[in-house]
């Protein structure tokens, strides 16, 4: 059995949140500098001016976004891992405490219609595995306003055909790029129920650039379809050009009979992620 005491994981937690809002993760770096190569003109002015954000915000401790969004958990917890207090109640001081400390803008109100900002508010998402029995691996996902915003579910008929839901993917993402920030990452979810559809298709965004699904039939889709998606010329900041999706992620889920959920996410250029085991 393992014990992870109360300071530890605040700790480790809280400097986790802190890094992902000043630092793009390296393999997203990676890919815009990839990407650079094969732009000109004010499609790779927009690609230098996002890298060089990241390098005043990493140097400085400047947020990557001015959103600073909601953090969302996803906690794969081994089922030796036990917590000697209320995981909870520790996530929400976690995230208090951090946005208070570095003056992160408070995004969150406490109820949808009247808005009064409250930031007393989080999310999170336990998975159990149980390869890593003694492990506790926590990752973070800051969602802003635009990310939230430009995601879709659709309820297709178990019968339709997977072409007709490739078209479908295809003019949704390009429908939506110009309310976000391209390029982007997508990420689709097919199956499952309508909750853990959505859950799963957030999930997805975990994932880094270039790591395929492992199933060879959903690996081939995801290449298809960022190279579709690409061909729209849309480009970075919808300003025109070839990069217009980083990367695009599909995870599947068992379903009903009756049912075929399919959801999409976009991920803006600020990709604010990171993990780390406990």
């Amino acid at each position: 059995m393992r014990i992870i005491e109360k300071e530890e994981f605040k700790r480790n937690v809280k400097n986790l949140l802190i890094q992902t809002h000043y630092f793009l993760p390296e393999d997203v770096i990676l890919a815009i500098k990839e990407a650079i190569k094969i732009e000109e003109g004010l499609a790779k002015d927009a690609l230098l001016k996002i890298l060089k954000n990241a390098e005043i915000s990493s140097c400085l401790k400047l947020p990557l976004c001015q959103d600073t969004g909601i953090p969302q958990f996803f906690l794969n917890i081994g089922k030796n891992v036990y917590f000697d207090f209320n995981l909870k109640e520790v996530l929400n001081e976690i995230v208090t405490e951090t946005y208070n400390q570095e003056k992160f803008r408070k995004s969150s109100v406490e109820d949808p219609l009247f808005r009064r900002n409250n930031f007393n508010f989080f999310t999170f998402f336990v998975d159990y595995k149980e390869e890593n029995e003694n492990e506790c691996e926590v990752s973070i996902l800051i969602r802003g306003g635009g990310s939230e915003n430009m995601s879709r579910l659709n309820l297709f008929l178990p019968t339709t055909e997977f072409q007709e839901i490739i078209k479908y993917i295809i003019n949704e993402v390009k429908n939506m790029l110009m309310f976000t920030c391209p390029p982007v990452v997508v990420s689709i979810g097919l199956g499952g129920s309508i909750d853990t559809n959505i859950c799963m298709t957030k999930k997805a965004l975990l994932r880094k650039i270039g790591e395929r699904n492992k199933k060879e039939f959903y690996a081939e889709t995801e290449i298809f379809l960022k190279q579709q998606i690409n061909l729209s010329n849309i480009g970075p900041l919808g300003l025109g050009g070839k990069t217009t999706v980083l990367d695009v992620f599909i995870e599947t889920l068992p379903t009903h009979i009756a049912t075929l959920p399919v959801s999409i996410n976009l991920q803006c250029h600020s990709y604010r992620r990171g993990s780390i085991r406990l």
